[in-house]
């Protein structure tokens, strides 16, 4: 998440998307949540609809730094175990993780009752692989570093990332959760936009 080819990181461009859910989901006099975690829970805000909140929410939201490889699955495990009350669960992430535990922790929070949104965070360099000549690629949660040929994985490349994103978004269509690919280069008014028509149009 600490990846970022433009200006914005995709967990600086995460953390933004999270503050304007928690605005508008406080506007319309909703309680919102929100929990900030690496390979585990770091930090939870209890559920409130009182407006001021969104104050301490962007604040925590600001100072949060990872702190260590990130594992989704367990973290969706536990919020299943410790939110009984049914809600919608937004999950803001690059899904960089092990597939099948972060679909077991979708499909346990379906199994008791919450309705689950997806928001795949991405940056624009991962999704259309502009790099050319030799490159040294540096991994960010403890993969060593690799030197190769822009031109020779490419299509190796791009035919992986298409093969995550289709088993992830399959995923969440058989647990009946709504999955959006998001580019960090697209704009946050859009991505707001569009999921509020959504909203829009499977609640009435």
């Amino acid at each position: 998440m600490r990846y970022g080819s433009g200006s914005l990181t995709k967990l600086h461009y995460a953390k933004q998307l999270a503050a304007c859910l928690s605005y508008l989901i406080l506007l319309q006099r909703d309680a919102v949540a929100v929990g900030l975690f690496d390979a585990s829970l770091r930090q939870y805000l209890p559920r409130s609809n009182n407006r001021s909140n969104i104050h301490v929410i962007m604040s925590q939201l600001a100072t949060f730094e990872p702190k260590s490889q990130t594992r989704i699955g367990p973290v969706l495990h536990e919020m299943a175990q410790q939110t009984p009350r049914k809600g919608i669960v937004v999950l803001i992430s690059d899904l960089f993780d092990d597939e099948e535990e972060m679909l077991g922790g979708i499909q346990h929070l379906r199994f008791v009752g919450h309705e689950v949104v997806v928001f795949h965070i991405m940056d624009p360099a991962e999704l259309e692989f502009p790099f050319t000549g030799n490159v040294e690629f540096v991994g960010l949660e403890g993969i060593p570093p690799l030197m190769t040929r822009a031109s020779e994985i490419r299509k190796s490349y791009q035919r992986e990332v298409e093969g995550f994103r289709t088993r992830l978004r399959e995923g969440c269509e058989r647990n009946n959760c709504h999955y959006t690919l998001v580019n960090t280069a697209q704009p946050l008014h859009e991505v707001l936009s569009a999921y509020l028509a959504f909203r829009l149009r499977t609640t009435t």
